[in-house]
């Protein structure tokens, strides 16, 4: 509940669409959504903005999805997420399984 107030907050005070779309739907979702529940939810309405800054190896849209992630390094995830691109983006595939590709393939990364 504390981490849904500040994200809310946060969206209030910045001009950053990735905040502001967090608390839409966190805020709507507040004591039911559990965090693969938010992380989908994210990535579904902001999947092209999180593809764009993927390409570009970060962006708003990475360090929010790093957050919601609970990763620490966001620049560390966007780059891993530019050079795995064609993995993680394939024209086969849209927001629906992001996120077990990048947990599947974070997860090697890591590994290794």
């Amino acid at each position: 509940m504390k981490i849904v107030k500040i994200l809310i907050f946060t969206g209030i005070l910045s001009t950053s669409s990735a905040c502001l779309a967090i608390s839409d739907f966190t805020s709507s979702t507040l004591d039911t959504a559990t965090p693969d529940v938010v992380l989908n939810n994210f990535i579904d309405k902001r999947y092209d903005a999180i593809r764009r800054d993927a390409a570009a190896g970060g962006g708003e849209n990475i360090d929010a999805l790093a957050s919601i992630m609970g990763q620490i390094d966001s620049q560390a995830l966007g780059l891993w997420m530019q050079a795995n691109y064609g993995k993680l983006f394939s024209e086969r595939y849209r927001a629906t399984g992001l996120q077990s590709r990048i947990e599947q393939y974070w997860q090697q990364k890591n590994k290794g």
